[in-house]
C-alpha cells in the first residue's frame, strides 16, 4: 500500500522538539501581524496577496570518527507576496533551531525589498540578494552579498549568500541594460573558528629578523582581536554597476563595484614582551575591511546543444599576508593586482542526463616569494544533473577539484519529489585534502544527510 505524503509530515512533526514550535507560534504571531498591518496600510486596492513557505527538517551525520550528528537542524521559511500593476513586495523569514549546536531558537528576516516598475526604470528597496555571476558552486563575481560560511559550502545557496539592504535601480532599454546599487549596509563575510566547520587560525606565526649578521627565527604567539566592523553610513556606501547586453547572440555583462572586502583582512601589530627568557613578543591580529575596486565581466553563448559561458575578475589592488618583516607597520599586508577567471561549458549529454564542466583560475600579478599564499590557483569542476521519471527523480553529483594543492569537495545527493509539495533528499558530503588547504581542513567532516522538505 502506498503511504501518503501526510503520514511523512505527521513523522516530521512528532520528532520535531517540542520548544521548537513553541517558539515558532511566538514569533509567527509577531511576523504575520506586522506582515498584515504593512499590507493594510500600504497594499492598492487593485493588488493581491500570496503567503506561502516550507519546512525543512535537514539531518547530517559525520560518516568518521566519532559518527555523531553534525546537523540536526528544522527550518520554518514564511514568504509574504504583494503584487499590484506597478508595485511588487516581498519578505522572507526563516524561524532556525538546530538540536546539534543547542535548543535555542533563532528569527532571521532573510529579504523585506519593494520593487517599483515604470516603462523604462525599475526600483528594488530594502534587503535583498543580487546574483552576478555565472560559476557553478564557486564566487568570482557573484561577490555583492557577503556568504555565510558557518557551515561552509554545504548550505543551500539561497541560505549562503546573505540579503543586504540596499538600492537596486534598472535601467533597461532594448536589449541593454545598466543595474546601479548603492549600498549603505556593510555586513561581514560569516565565518566560524570553533565547532564543527571552524577555519584554520594558526596559534603562532614563524618570522625571520636580523640580529647582527644573523637571521633568526622566532615563533611569535599570535593574539586574535576584536574585528573592526565599519559602521553603516549614507557618506561611506558603497556602489556598484552591471552593464547587460546582447551582442551577436552573445549575453554580455560588464560590472564594477567599490565595495569593501567582506572576507577579513588580518592586520598584525607585533607587541615586544618581557619573559623569564628574555625579550619575546606577542603578535596582535585585528580583522579589518579595507575598500577594494573589482572590474568584471560575464557571458554566455548558445552553440547548437552547447552552452558556453565564462566570467573574469580583477582587483587592481588586493591585500595578502607577507613575511617580509619591512611590511611590519603595514600589518604585514602588501597590495597585490589579483585576477580570477572561469570558462564553462553545459551539454545535454541524453535525454534525462545534463552535464557542466568548468575551469577556474586565480592568480596574484606582481608577485614575489615573501607572500604567503600561492601565486595560482587552478580549479576544475564537473557537474551531473538528471530528471528522470517525469521529473520526480533528480540526481545531482557536484565536484570541485583543486589542481593546485590536490583537495576537493565532492556532493552527491537525489531529490525524490513525492508530490508536488514533499520532497525527500538524501545524499553524502566528501571533502579531502591537507589540513593547510580550503578543502582538507574540514577532511573530517564527510557526512551523509537527509532533507524532509514540506512546502505550503
Amino acid at each position: 500500500m502506498r503511504i501518503s505524503a501526510a503520514f511523512f509530515i505527521l513523522r516530521i512533526t512528532r520528532i520535531t522538539q517540542m520548544y521548537f514550535w513553541k517558539s515558532v507560534m511566538k514569533i509567527s504571531v509577531i511576523f504575520f501581524t506586522v506582515v498584515f498591518v504593512g499590507l493594510i496600510l500600504f497594499e492598492p486596492a487593485y493588488s493581491e496577496v500570496e503567503l506561502h513557505g516550507f519546512f525543512r527538517n535537514h539531518n547530517a551525520f559525520r560518516l568518521k570518527d566519532p559518527n555523531d550528528a553534525m546537523l540536526l537542524r528544522n527550518r520554518l521559511r514564511l514568504n509574504s507576496e504583494l503584487r499590484g500593476d506597478n508595485i511588487y513586495g516581498y519578505a522572507s523569514v526563516d524561524f532556525l533551531n538546530d538540536a546539534a549546536a543547542g535548543s535555542q531558537t533563532t528569527l532571521n528576516l532573510r529579504e523585506l525589498y519593494l520593487d517599483i516598475y515604470s516603462s523604462w526604470i525599475d526600483f528594488r528597496i530594502g534587503k535583498q540578494q543580487v546574483v552576478w555571476g555565472k560559476a557553478d558552486g564557486y564566487f568570482i563575481n557573484d561577490i555583492v552579498n557577503p556568504l555565510d560560511l558557518s557551515y561552509f559550502l554545504l548550505q543551500d545557496f539561497d541560505d549562503i549568500r546573505m540579503a543586504t539592504t540596499m538600492l537596486n535601480t534598472k535601467i533597461h532599454q532594448g536589449n541593454h541594460s545598466l543595474e546601479i546599487l548603492v549600498i549603505p549596509e556593510f555586513k561581514p563575510m560569516s565565518m566560524s573558528f570553533d565547532g564543527d566547520w571552524a577555519f584554520n587560525r594558526p596559534d603562532s606565526f614563524n618570522i625571520t629578523v636580523p640580529v647582527g649578521e644573523q637571521l633568526i627565527t622566532m615563533s611569535i604567539p599570535m593574539n586574535y582581536q576584536e574585528e573592526m566592523t565599519p559602521k553603516n553610513s549614507i557618506k561611506k556606501f558603497e556602489y556598484g554597476f552591471k552593464f547587460n547586453t546582447f551582442l551577436l547572440g552573445t549575453d554580455l555583462s560588464f560590472i564594477y563595484l567599490k565595495v569593501r572586502e567582506d572576507k577579513p583582512i588580518m592586520k598584525k601589530e607585533i607587541k615586544p614582551v618581557m619573559t623569564q627568557n628574555g625579550l619575546s613578543g606577542i603578535m596582535n591580529l585585528t580583522p579589518t575591511h579595507p575598500w577594494i575596486n573589482f572590474y568584471g565581466m560575464n557571458f554566455s553563448r548558445p552553440v547548437g546543444t552547447f552552452v558556453f559561458r565564462g566570467e573574469g575578475g580583477y582587483y587592481p589592488n588586493r591585500f595578502f599576508d607577507t613575511l617580509d618583516i619591512t611590511k611590519i607597520y603595514d600589518g604585514l599586508l602588501v597590495k597585490k593586482p589579483f585576477l580570477q577567471g572561469m570558462i564553462g561549458v553545459d551539454y545535454q549529454l541524453t535525454g534525462e542526463i545534463d552535464i557542466g564542466v568548468q575551469a577556474i583560475q586565480e592568480r596574484i600579478l606582481d608577485y614575489d616569494d615573501n607572500l604567503m599564499d600561492d601565486e595560482v590557483n587552478s580549479i576544475g569542476s564537473l557537474m551531473l544533473r538528471g530528471h528522470f521519471a517525469n521529473e520526480t527523480i533528480l540526481p545531482l553529483w557536484l565536484t570541485l577539484y583543486n589542481i593546485s594543492n590536490d583537495s576537493y569537495l565532492s556532493r552527491i545527493a537525489v531529490d525524490w519529489k513525492y508530490s508536488d509539495s514533499f520532497t525527500i533528499t538524501t545524499g553524502f558530503d566528501i571533502l579531502s585534502g591537507d589540513s593547510d588547504t580550503v578543502f582538507g581542513q574540514f577532511d573530517r567532516n564527510d557526512n551523509v544527510y537527509l532533507k524532509l522538505v514540506y512546502n505550503f
